[in-house]
């Protein structure tokens, strides 16, 4: 039975610490939890010290693997709480944006307390995956990018009012990844801007993140989910 109302995670991946001072100031004014989730890659600088964290959900208490271990923890100590949210960082100028690995309406509605404009759906079919595919009533914030200090001080701000309660302001918009684009292309790509190669369109996210990925596709689906 849950018995703690909200869990914020921070540094999920060790090079994405740039959410710790925000939580530490928040927490200062409001009540909530919160976990650095890769205290080794976080101490080290890396992203990962064995496996990514973030795709090693269910996670296994008796792997050999680091990150495995420490999936299943933070899977387990989430469950007992009402709402979580994972925060992330990336170097993509994407500003704030949702990703729900499990979009279910759920998941949904805790979205729509967030003052965040673009909200991702990205389902995960696969055995293993993001930690917020195995926490019920969870979201992740992606943010970008991350070394900037306005990005720290947006997300500071999409925090506090949640924290406060205050309504969202921004008129949401809704994507779901399709798929991964690999064509070479000299035409520009940024990130949530509408993209058309050879009479077919889509949106753009995390242009050059990933080696042999130009980037991933969305579509756009309707503002009233």
């Amino acid at each position: 039975m849950k018995n703690k109302k909200l869990l914020f995670l921070s540094a999920t991946h060790g090079d994405e610490g740039f959410s710790i001072p925000v939580v530490q100031k928040l927490q200062k004014k409001f009540k909530f939890d919160w976990q650095i989730s890769n205290p080794k890659a976080l101490e080290k600088g890396v992203r990962f010290t064995d496996k990514d964290l973030n795709r090693s959900g269910p996670g296994n208490s008796k792997s050999k693997y680091y990150e495995e271990r420490e999936a299943k923890t933070l899977i387990t100590l989430a469950k007992k709480y009402e709402a979580v949210i994972d925060l992330h960082g990336t170097v993509n100028n994407t500003g704030c944006f949702i990703i729900l690995s499990d979009p279910n309406w759920q998941n949904i509605e805790l979205a729509k307390k967030l003052n965040v404009e673009n909200i991702v759906l990205w389902p995960s079919l696969m055995p293993t995956g993001p930690l917020t595919q195995f926490i019920s009533n969870s979201l992740e914030i992606e943010c970008g990018p991350k070394n900037d200090n306005k990005t720290a001080q947006k997300l500071e701000q999409i925090l506090e009012n949640y924290l406060k309660g205050m309504p969202k302001k921004l008129n949401q918009k809704f994507y779901i990844v399709t798929g991964k684009f690999t064509k070479n292309t000299k035409k520009p790509i940024k990130d949530f801007i509408k993209f058309t190669y050879q009479g077919s369109s889509f949106y753009p996210l995390l242009v050059g993140r990933y080696p042999g990925i130009k980037c991933y596709m969305m579509q756009m689906l309707s503002d009233t989910l």
